[in-house]
């Protein structure tokens, strides 16, 4: 039988390598008009591409929840480490902005990448999720081995404190942010899907 550990680390390979794709794909298809490639093969990136950043951001958002909850397993000392709260307001932060790659994609369609200012919004909210995934990963790296990939930047993001919320405020954002989420689904005006020509 394998330690809770071994798990997360699995689980953490499958996210950081899913996210890898999707990252690099959804990079590829903003930028694809500036890729010297013939417009057939062009038209056959980009629909690989974009299923590839598709799912691979699908996956992810699958896996993540999983891998949060056996990296919390995992840790020793987990009461009142500053560093556990922080990985969790990173992995909250890379499943939001992961959240909205996938539902933006999939709501606009596969052309939003043909519209400028939405592959550029579409690419950096992927940017921004790997962004937040490798702050998470990295923490856990404090967390388990005491070192971290970030070790060798010259700065490095405030981790060893953090600042917790009381309950009655986390409540508090926990409303507003189902609220928002209510407005956007039921009140926005319908977003049209835009196809590839």
């Amino acid at each position: 039988m394998f330690g809770a550990d071994t798990f997360h680390t699995a689980m953490a390979e499958i996210v950081v390598g899913t996210m890898v794709l999707a990252t690099v794909c959804a990079v590829g298809c903003a930028s694809i008009r500036y890729i010297p490639v013939s417009g057939d093969k062009k038209e056959s990136l980009m629909v690989t591409m974009d299923k590839a950043s598709i799912a691979g951001a699908t996956m992810a958002l699958v896996f993540m929840p999983i891998a949060i909850m056996s990296g919390n397993f995992a840790a020793e000392n987990t009461v009142g480490n500053a560093l556990l709260y922080n990985k969790f307001v990173y992995s909250g932060l890379a499943l939001g902005f992961w959240a909205a790659f996938v539902v933006g994609r999939i709501r606009m369609g596969p052309g939003l990448w043909e519209v400028r200012p939405l592959a550029m919004l579409q690419s950096s909210t992927a940017v921004m999720a790997f962004l937040m995934t490798t702050m998470a990963s990295s923490i856990g790296g404090k967390l388990v081995r005491g070192e971290s990939m970030f070790d060798i930047l010259p700065i490095w993001f405030p981790s060893e404190s953090a600042v917790v919320l009381p309950i009655w405020a986390s409540a508090v954002l926990m409303v507003v942010g189902l609220a928002a989420l209510f407005v956007v689904f039921r009140m926005a005006p319908s977003t049209e899907r835009i196809t590839l020509d």
